[in-house]
């Protein structure tokens, strides 16, 4: 009995390995040991703007945003098939200034940035986005919803951006979201968390502790799957290298630690944005361009770096 007992152990494990290999998605043929373009020639193109992108939860289908000169941005999507990432398409929904996508964990609820006009509230201000949401069907995704305040608050007469502004929302459990804003009557971008409770969202409460300095903005902030790390974007904060920097905060037993410069590997004198992760963790995603001297930059094109490389747990010792 014993052996049957040690043969069926063995065939289950057998079979959870093999399940594991086979749902594993490699976007590479070497390792990834420094930063390179991600999907190049198809999603990285150094000829036009690409940046945030985002994953299905199988890692295979890839959301991403793509402006052509001074034309509008919109989201496109690509699906990864025999090894290759198909010719990227304007994603359906994609009809105006459209940024930053983004899907939950559960693969049910899409959200992405846009500049179309919310029903019944007309922006009065200048530059204006908001957060909209989808639900997934068995068509694919529903028609796109303005998610309700106390996120998205339009533009009053005379505000312009940063005031108000959304376009990036995170979630890893589908209950507490992260999201960047200037809230009014404050002077900086900040970090806000706010729980969804059925449609409801609960008054966003802005992150603390992760600079000495309160005034310094910051931006598009993830975490990763595990949820140990946060990642986001700030400009002129310590040890910043140039331009954009990307900072990372640890998860302690009270909430986040002080903030860290990812370090050379990642930042450069140019801009760096926008860090994802891969769905399983494997891979770290960002925005990347280069520094060309008077306040000018290239394209943004997506960079990616086996996250195991970025030693983050270095960082914080």
């Amino acid at each position: 009995m014993k052996n049957i007992f040690s043969i069926i152990a063995v065939l289950f494990l057998m079979n959870s390995c093999s399940k594991s290999k086979k749902d594993s998605v490699s976007y590479a043929d070497h390792p990834v040991t420094s930063p390179e373009l991600f999907a190049p020639g198809i999603i990285s193109t150094n000829q036009n703007n690409e940046f945030d992108l985002c994953f299905t939860p199988d890692g295979r289908t890839v959301y991403f945003t793509r402006r052509f000169g001074e034309e509008k941005q919109k989201i496109y999507v690509t699906h990864l098939e025999r090894g290759k990432w198909t010719k990227p398409e304007i994603a359906t929904f994609s009809t105006d200034r459209d940024e930053t996508p983004y899907i939950s964990p559960d693969g049910k609820t899409f959200y992405f940035g846009s500049q179309r006009e919310i029903p019944g509230k007309p922006n009065l201000g200048g530059f204006d986005m908001n957060v909209w949401q989808m639900n997934k069907t068995e068509d694919g995704w529903s028609d796109p919803e303005p998610l309700p305040e106390p996120i998205n608050q339009v533009q009053l007469e005379g505000e312009n951006w940063p005031s108000s502004n959304n376009n990036f929302f995170f979630t890893r459990d589908g209950i507490k979201h992260y999201f960047t804003t200037m809230e009014r009557g404050s002077k900086a971008i900040d970090i806000y968390t706010t729980e969804k409770s059925g449609s409801s969202f609960s008054t966003p409460g802005r992150l603390e502790g992760l600079f000495e300095n309160d005034s310094l903005w910051k931006y598009s902030a993830s975490v990763s799957p595990d949820g140990n790390y946060l990642v986001f974007n700030s400009y002129g904060a310590p040890q910043g290298i140039g331009g954009e920097d990307l900072y990372v905060s640890k998860k302690t037993a009270t909430g986040w630690s002080s903030a860290k410069n990812m370090g050379d590997l990642i930042n450069t004198p140019g801009e760096d944005s926008s860090g994802r992760f891969s769905p399983d963790g494997k891979y770290f995603f960002y925005t990347h361009a280069d520094n060309l001297g008077n306040y000018e930059y290239s394209e943004w094109s997506i960079y990616y770096v086996e996250t195991e490389y970025l030693n983050l747990p270095d960082l914080f010792d």
